[in-house]
């Protein structure tokens, strides 16, 4: 067993934080004489001189201790994780928790999701913030979502993905378009057209790869990150579309109508997944949104 305490090593941080014993002691509301005496005895029990003390001048650390100051605060980081893990394991699901999600696909997720975990776990706060795919994966890697929602394209070889649900993609063309009557249709058939394209990192590789693969070259007549402005514009009869997720209602926001065509080409489908950093390390908060959101997708209820 270690002969130093998580408490000592929170003294060394603070003195590495604040360069000086006052500084650091205010910091941790504790005396002078107990911080100084912390770290003494954190000396002697790695054989260490951690801290040089200049008279009135403060103190600098040694070379020693600036080499233990990174594992010291990784250690104090897995303690207060530890605290949290057994927390969550001895309560319901409660506090803050935030999340991720791409913001195509949150007008058809967000509202759902909001409502169970109100009905079901009124003690979780979800905070959703709306991204596109490459910001989601950073955002989880980074630790500033616990959970993330999108497409499986472009992550992070360090996240883990849980796959919910594939989503096929279709073309979209005004309600009096030639094609319109088509229940389904080949991307040549497409040859000629303008193509109203949603403009995010990865999903316009995923639609280009889509119509290179068909040998179809669409000159591009509008660009948009907003999908409810795609088919907008489709409705107005700018161009086709291809998307993923449809909507309730072939019904733009202004009221003109479009139809949605299957695609006979053979394309792999968008896959939706949940994103976190480890699983094995969840808050029971992340794994009740995580349940939660299995329903929502999977079951649709």
């Amino acid at each position: 067993m270690p002969n130093y305490t998580l408490r000592q090593l929170e003294y060394l941080l603070a003195v590495a934080e604040y360069g000086s014993v006052t500084g650091a002691a205010q910091s941790l509301h504790v005396s002078q004489s107990s911080l100084s005496s912390g770290i003494s005895e954190l000396e002697r029990a790695m054989h260490l001189k951690l801290l040089v003390r200049h008279h009135a001048k403060g103190v600098t650390l040694t070379d020693a201790a600036e080499r233990l100051i990174n594992q010291a605060r990784g250690l104090l980081d897995d303690a207060q994780h530890l605290e949290q893990v057994a927390h969550d394991l001895g309560t319901a699901p409660t506090g803050a928790i935030s999340i991720g999600i791409f913001s195509v696909i949150a007008p058809y997720f967000v509202p759902e999701l909001l409502s169970q975990l109100a009905t079901e776990h009124p003690e979780i706060t979800a905070r959703v913030e709306e991204v596109d795919l490459t910001e989601l994966n950073e955002g989880v890697l980074v630790g500033r979502y616990e959970v993330g929602f999108g497409y499986d394209f472009g992550h992070s070889s360090h996240v883990t993905l849980e796959h919910l649900l594939d989503v096929p993609a279709h073309v979209v063309v005004a309600a009096d378009h030639r094609l319109a009557k088509s229940k389904s249709i080949s991307l040549k058939q497409l040859a000629g057209e303008k193509l109203v394209l949603l403009d995010l990192p990865h999903s316009r590789d995923y639609f280009a790869r889509a119509l290179a693969a068909a040998g179809v070259e669409l000159e591009i007549a509008y660009r948009s990150t907003s999908a409810e402005l795609v088919r907008a514009m489709v409705a107005r009869g700018v161009g086709v579309a291809l998307l993923n997720l449809r909507p309730a209602r072939n019904q733009s926001l202004e009221g003109r109508e479009f139809e949605i065509l299957e695609i006979k080409d053979s394309i792999p489908p968008a896959r939706l997944v949940a994103i976190t950093l480890n699983q094995s390390q969840l808050t029971r908060r992340a794994i009740a949104v995580l349940e939660t959101a299995r329903r929502v997708w999977i079951t649709g209820s």
